[in-house]
């Protein structure tokens, strides 16, 4: 079975992730842009885990197979340099192998439209139900016409982008010392060396390729960047960037090494964009993001879109011009001077500008906006999906709402997942992760006591029988 999620479909290699099923998904989306009427190449390109980059070449052979021009990247990409190499090769479609934040043991596959979006759910629902069409008796030999293969470098194009977009002399003239971890992902090359191109001083460390990513997941948490602490700590650096494995998520770390929460991080780069560069246009917003958005968004006289969790939700916004920013409590960003889709990397430097331009650090500047708008406060935690959980969640999600706790429930939104919201604003959520077997659980109050308390009342759904 493949199943496209929130940020398209993954699973551990050699088990749900296969070279049979790469070619099969292959077929299916070949059949679907055929039927489409889609015209143009694909661009294909991989992450650093193992066997991306021949799950990459499987895939391009296979398209060429079926008369397909392709484009495959001659090294490991981030997600978003594809997105943005779909776009300005004309493309039909992109396909970039990655298992994104997950262990060293997943892989997967994020597909692009040819505005450079992830694929919305109408294209991955026909993908998959092309699959189920062909998987019973597909033949996976073919004969590849390796004329139609290219290869294509993206980075220049890419990092032209974001020359453009940065005020590159004012975080040089601020004398920032900065710390960078690609968490041996995608983004050495990119992040590490557009700074030093800039003349902008910094220490890199995890600037290998290694398929295993250290023993880790290539995931931007406070345990996985101890090692930049470290080493902002020993160099006494200011600020501390990091991304994911395929460069669509970040990290922050303030001076002192202290971690800023991506939620904060997103709030405060939009309030800096509408403060000092002239960011007016609508701002997205997922249902399990916390409203500290929504809150900076109407300092401003901004209308703020709310969607169902996965930045694809806002792509097909970003495309028909509804949107100018959108974040997600994931360590997603994007803002539509760039992509129509997330980057780890315009994100470190957004918050780099931001930094120097204000001439304050990221703890300070959190201080101020709270000031301003007033307290959130936000936690996600996360238990494993297993049989017993998933019938609690069947349940949960069907039963009838007015009160948790003693709190009395004022709406319930069960667009993804459940969503119990309470007077004054407050609320706490429960779904299904679109990409790993766990259940995400989520809770915002407006003080750290309520936060507590709301993310208590979501554990007690699963282990409460009286709720």
């Amino acid at each position: 079975m493949v199943q496209f999620g929130t940020s398209g479909w993954r699973g551990v290699i050699g088990r749900e992730v296969t070279f049979r099923k790469v070619r099969l998904v292959t077929r299916a989306l070949a059949d679907v842009l055929r039927a489409n009427g889609a015209g143009g190449p694909v661009v294909v390109g991989y992450d650093t885990r193992m066997l991306s980059e021949k799950f990459a070449r499987a895939a391009a052979e296979l398209l060429a197979s079926e008369g397909v021009e392709v484009a495959v990247t001659g090294r490991d990409v981030p997600s978003p340099v594809l997105s943005a190499a779909v776009t300005e090769a004309g493309a039909a479609a992109g396909m970039v192998f990655t298992g994104s934040h997950n262990p060293p043991e997943y892989n997967g596959l994020k597909i692009y439209t040819a505005d450079g979006i992830l694929a919305p759910g109408e294209l991955t629902d026909r993908v998959e139900a092309r699959v189920a069409e062909l998987s019973y008796d597909f033949d996976d030999t073919f004969l590849p016409h390796l004329d139609l293969i290219t290869e294509v470098d993206p980075r220049p194009s890419y990092l032209a982008r974001l020359q453009r977009i940065i005020d590159w002399e004012a975080i040089r003239s601020s004398g920032l010392r900065i710390a960078v971890d690609p968490l041996f992902g995608t983004t050495r090359e990119y992040l590490d060396h557009i700074l030093l191109e800039n003349e902008i001083p910094i220490t890199v460390i995890h600037n290998t390729r290694d398929p295993y990513f250290g023993g880790y997941a290539p995931d931007c948490t406070s345990v996985n960047l101890s090692r930049l602490r470290d080493v902002m700590r020993s160099t006494g650096a200011d600020l501390g960037l990091a991304t994911d494995g395929d460069g669509d998520r970040f990290g922050l770390l303030d001076r002192g090494a202290r971690m800023c929460d991506s939620s904060t991080g997103i709030a405060l780069v939009l309030d800096y964009l509408a403060r000092r560069r002239g960011l007016s246009g609508a701002v997205g917003r997922t249902l399990a993001t916390p409203t500290l958005i929504d809150t900076v968004a109407r300092e401003h006289g901004l209308e703020v879109i709310e969607t169902a969790v996965g930045f694809k939700h806002f792509g097909p916004l970003f495309v028909a011009g509804d949107l100018e920013f959108a974040g997600e409590e994931s360590a997603g960003l994007t803002w539509a001077r760039h992509l129509p889709e997330r980057d780890g990397v315009l994100a470190c430097l957004l918050v780099a500008e931001m930094v120097a331009v204000e001439g304050r650090g990221l703890a300070e500047l959190a201080a101020d906006l709270e000031r301003r708008v007033g307290p959130h406060h936000f936690r996600r935690t996360q238990i494993p999906l297993t049989g017993r959980s998933r019938q609690i969640f069947d349940r949960r999600l069907k039963q009838r709402w007015s009160r948790v706790g003693g709190r009395e429930v004022v709406s319930v939104d069960r667009r993804d997942g459940l969503k119990l919201i309470f007077e004054g604003g407050s609320w706490l959520a429960i779904r299904l992760s679109g990409t790993e077997p766990k259940i995400r659980i989520y809770a915002e109050g407006r003080t750290s006591k309520e936060m507590r308390h709301l993310m208590h009342l979501a554990r007690q759904l699963f282990t409460d029988r009286r709720m």
